[in-house]
C-alpha cells in the first residue's frame, strides 16, 4: 500500500505543480476575471471550482475534517453559500467577487493540505464509502440544485474521491483542471 499512497501522493503533486506552473503563476490577476471570447469561463471560475470539489471530495467526505476554505474564505471573498462554485455553469455574480490571487492561493493550499495527509499517513480504506450526503448538507448544499452532485458522489468508495487528478461533471465526464483552465482562459 506504502507504493500506491506514494503513487497518489506523486500525482497530486504534479497537478498542483502544473496548476501552479501553467495558470497560477503565467495568468496575471487582473486578467483572471476576463472571458476571451465573451462567452467563456473566467479562469478564476474554473479555479474556484477545481479547488471546492477537490476540498469537499477529500476534506469533508472522506476526512470528514474542517475544510481548508475555512482559512481562506475571507481573503477568497465567499464566507456563506460555500457551495457556490460545485456546479459546472459558472455563477458569475461569485466570480465577481472571487479574489483571483486568493483562489490560486486556496488552489494551491487545497492540494498541500491534501498532499501533506497522504503522505503522512497510511493510505485509508480505498473500498469505504464515506457519507456524502452528509457532507455537502453541512455545507448547505441545496439538493433541488445539486441532486446530480448526491447522486454522482452517493455510495461511492473513497478511491472515487481520491481520483483527484481530474474532476468529473455531472455527466460523469472526466476534466484535466489545467487544461480546463487554460481552455477558458488563452486567447488565440
Amino acid at each position: 500500500m506504502t507504493e500506491l499512497r506514494d503513487w497518489i501522493v506523486a500525482d497530486l503533486r504534479s497537478v498542483r505543480d502544473r496548476l501552479a506552473r501553467g495558470v497560477v503563476d503565467v495568468i496575471p490577476a487582473d486578467r483572471w476575471h476576463e472571458r476571451v471570447d465573451g462567452g467563456g469561463i473566467a479562469p478564476v471560475s474554473v479555479a474556484w471550482h477545481v479547488a471546492r470539489h477537490h476540498d469537499v471530495a477529500i476534506n469533508a467526505v472522506v476526512r470528514g475534517v474542517p475544510e481548508v476554505l475555512d482559512a481562506w474564505a475571507a481573503p477568497v471573498g465567499i464566507t456563506t453559500d460555500t457551495w457556490r462554485g460545485l456546479s459546472e455553469s459558472e455563477d458569475t455574480d461569485l466570480a465577481g467577487a472571487l479574489d483571483a490571487v486568493a483562489v490560486g492561493g486556496y488552489l494551491r493550499a487545497v492540494f498541500d493540505a491534501s498532499i501533506d495527509w497522504l503522505g503522512g499517513t497510511t493510505l485509508p480504506d480505498l473500498h469505504a464509502v464515506p457519507d456524502s450526503a452528509a457532507a455537502l448538507d453541512a455545507l448547505g448544499t441545496p439538493r433541488d440544485r445539486f441532486d446530480w452532485l448526491y447522486a454522482m458522489w452517493g455510495g461511492k468508495p473513497v478511491e472515487f474521491h481520491l481520483r483527484l487528478g481530474f474532476v468529473e461533471d455531472e455527466r460523469g465526464q472526466e476534466h484535466d483542471p489545467q487544461s480546463d483552465v487554460l481552455r477558458h482562459s488563452q486567447a488565440s
